[in-house]
């Protein structure tokens, strides 16, 4: 008889031992923080670019800090603020957050927020909202710098009078808006913008609008035009796409085109554009490869560090003058080397 109570004290103690070990072990499950990585899909090479590199740092951040993450992209401001909601619901510690545009993603960010959730916005700011922190590019900057180039470049030109250009934006965003504050802080007042462009960030668009330009105004109105202020590299690339088609009856004169990006693909057209159609080409610094910043703060902030305000990343000029040594950069290695 006692042979039996032993027995079933033991079989009770182990029990209790298995429950105590089980409910540890969920305990410690639970105690796994997880990040919350919220992007626009792949509308363009950029964002496709971005989209590889964001995947791969939240990958090994999580590995070396040791937290699970939920990566999700959307094709619209809706889809992203519901994805907010969802996250919110999972209790996830932390949110970096490439709104589609800042204005409709203020309800979902306000939400993240007034849930104790600390959230990191990149790229794409929202107006008149405060997150946890902000990352990306230097615009403005961007923008300045733009105007400084075509200040020097046409210097000749602006003492004599007016020079007419095009401007072709990416959307509606606080980015594109951003470089052309910059852009009209520096640039000098000679300066004449025919005409401006919303082209989503789209080669064929870009393509498409210099197309319609080129066709529907007069060859006064054409000839007259001296450079092409773009927002973006592929922008570029489609506004040179129509130059190279056209056959109408101007003479074109359009000596300068500027962009963002530091893309391989643009760098490769300096010199063969600059030899058959006389055009000159800039641009700024503007990698894929920086959303790694902010997927890196976001894993410091799960490790217990602290961040809070504005971190901008600098930009660069490229043109002919340093090209070739940029393509020697620890930057355009990363981007193109990297195997991503």
């Amino acid at each position: 008889m006692k042979k039996i109570l032993i027995m079933l004290l033991v079989l009770v103690l182990v029990i209790s031992m298995l429950g105590c070990s089980q409910q540890e072990t969920a305990t410690e499950a639970n105690d796994v923080k997880v990040l919350g990585v919220v992007m626009p899909n792949a509308t363009h090479g950029f964002l496709g670019e971005s989209i590889k590199h964001a995947e791969a740092a939240t990958k090994l951040y999580a590995e070396e800090y040791g937290f699970e993450y939920q990566f999700l992209t959307s094709a619209e401001s809706s889809e992203q603020n519901n994805q907010l909601d969802t996250l919110i619901n999972q209790k996830v510690d932390c949110i970096v957050l490439w709104p589609h545009n800042g204005d409709e993603l203020r309800s979902g960010a306000q939400n993240v927020m007034e849930a104790g959730i600390p959230l990191i916005v990149y790229d794409r700011l929202i107006d008149g909202f405060e997150p946890t922190m902000e990352v990306m590019g230097d615009n403005f900057t961007i923008g300045e710098e733009t105007g400084e180039y075509l200040n020097n470049y046409f210097a000749s030109e602006l003492a004599e009078g007016k020079v007419h250009i095009l401007e072709f934006k990416g959307d509606n965003s606080t980015v594109p808006q951003q470089r052309s504050d910059g852009f009209q802080k520096t640039a000098d007042e000679n300066f004449v913008i025919v005409q401006q462009f919303s082209t989503g960030w789209q080669r064929a668009v870009a393509q498409e609008q210099m197309e319609t330009l080129l066709t529907s105004s007069s060859v006064e109105e054409i000839e007259a035009i001296k450079a092409v202020f773009t927002h973006d590299d592929e922008v570029v690339l489609g506004v040179l796409d129509a130059i190279m088609n056209y056959n109408g009856p101007a003479t074109l004169d359009i000596r300068l085109a500027t962009g963002v990006g530091g893309r391989r693909e643009n760098l490769d057209t300096f010199k063969p554009i600059k030899e058959q159609y006389g055009i000159d080409q800039v641009t700024y610094l503007f990698s894929p490869t920086m959303v790694r910043d902010a997927v890196e703060y976001g894993a410091k902030i799960l490790n217990g560090e602290e961040f809070s305000g504005l971190y901008l990343i600098d930009t660069m000029k490229i043109d002919a003058s340093n090209e070739a040594d940029f393509r020697k950069s620890d930057i355009y290695k990363i981007r193109y080397e990297s195997g991503l």
